[in-house]
């Protein structure tokens, strides 16, 4: 992010807020909207480079998920049975605040529907390794049952695998719609579309925001940018990675799969939209080096291999058209977990970001969090951006 004497064409006088949100994805409507819950009399700017969900937040198969259950056994792995169940139980918060918050009684308006989800064994040593997961997750308090092969193939669609962990209470929505609802919510926000953010500023007890068209004065900032966020703040860069996730969209099909799905073999998800269409995404991982990228375009070897599993693993989609390609970045951080909270260089400056795959499950809790954080209360250790600076 970076401008040139020539095209710099800022104007003199400076727009003044309490609050700058930088970003127009899940992570920046929510921040703003709980912004407005806590300081109703605060006014309130969002800047963003392109449009409404023009980055990941548009680009996602909007699961409302709180993972795959091999993402549970991952987390249990990583951090221990309790801290991974208050993880996903964060997520399931993330999931009910959605509901409550925005969708309420209009689930139609955003094209919701609680469906659960599910995660596929891809070989029969997955699936004697999922029925003890199973174990642990329904010993722990997650609403789990196994499903077999026959209810895979009757509710799912796919065919030739064992057998599947479903979780009972995920869903799936509309991204984009989301998002205008919660633009619909604002009150005293005002929105700044088509102005990419070049500097931030700090002053002692301010901060300056330049795009290319405004200069802006905010108390404080929110940095929303997720995958991006180091092309503004390169200190960052070390800490936040993006990564490339593809993806595509077949033409309108008879209804066949229940709700979403993951096939972690692949890295691979798949849902069926209201109108029909069967979305699939993933196999990042058949070209980890080339997706190590911040740069949004598809490639030959990944939409292959998407439309080969598309055609071919499922009962009714030999040769099936696709309509959509595309592909959208992500952020990941070191652990895996989203980086809150104030910058150690400048305690005016806040961010979110790191949502490592999981945006939409997690940044409406997130976005709760960071904005109570800017106003005194602590961040779960698992979110603290601080966890990557102790020495």
């Amino acid at each position: 992010m970076s401008i040139s004497f020539w095209l710099n064409q800022k104007k003199t006088e400076t727009k003044n807020y309490d609050f700058v949100v930088i970003g127009a994805g899940i992570a920046g409507l929510s921040t703003a909207y709980w912004l407005e819950k806590n300081q109703p009399q605060a006014k309130i700017a969002v800047i963003e480079k392109h449009s409404l969900g023009f980055g990941a937040s548009g680009r996602n198969a909007g699961f409302v998920t709180c993972g795959s259950a091999e993402h549970f056994n991952k987390l249990n792995k990583q951090f221990g049975l309790a801290t991974a169940l208050k993880i996903w139980q964060f997520s399931e918060e993330n999931r009910e605040l959605i509901k409550s918050e925005i969708i309420q009684d209009n689930a139609a308006a955003v094209d919701f529907s609680s469906t659960g989800s599910c995660t596929v064994a891809s070989t029969d040593a997955d699936w004697e390794r999922y029925q003890a997961l199973h174990k642990t997750m329904k010993d722990a308090g997650i609403d789990v049952e196994l499903i077999d092969e026959a209810y895979l193939a009757d509710h799912y669609g796919v065919k030739g695998f064992s057998g599947a962990i479903q979780y009972l209470h995920d869903g799936i929505i509309h991204p984009l719609k989301l998002l205008n609802k919660i633009k619909s919510k604002l009150r005293s926000t005002t929105f700044f579309f088509g102005e990419e953010v070049f500097q931030v500023t700090p002053s002692s007890s301010s901060i300056e925001i330049q795009t290319q068209q405004n200069k802006f004065s905010a108390a404080k900032v929110f940095v929303c940018l997720n995958g991006y966020v180091a092309q503004l703040i390169p200190s960052l860069r070390t800490f936040i990675k993006p990564q490339r996730g593809q993806v595509i969209v077949t033409e309108p099909l008879p209804a066949f799969v229940k709700g979403p799905c993951y096939l972690t073999k692949h890295l691979c998800y798949f849902r069926q939209l209201p109108t029909g269409e069967l979305l699939v995404g993933g196999f990042r991982n058949h070209d980890a080096d080339t997706e190590n990228t911040a740069l949004d375009d598809v490639s030959e070897k990944i939409q292959a291999a998407l439309t080969e599993f598309t055609q071919n693993y499922f009962q009714k989609t030999k040769n099936v058209k696709i309509n959509y390609r595309w592909s959208g970045v992500m952020g990941f951080s070191k652990d895996e977990q989203m980086m809150v909270g104030a910058l150690p260089e400048n305690s005016l400056i806040h961010m979110m970001a790191g949502c490592s795959g999981h945006g939409m499950g997690l940044s409406f809790n997130v976005a709760r969090v960071m904005v109570e954080n800017s106003l005194g209360l602590a961040i779960p250790a698992h979110l603290d951006i601080n966890r990557f600076f102790k020495n």
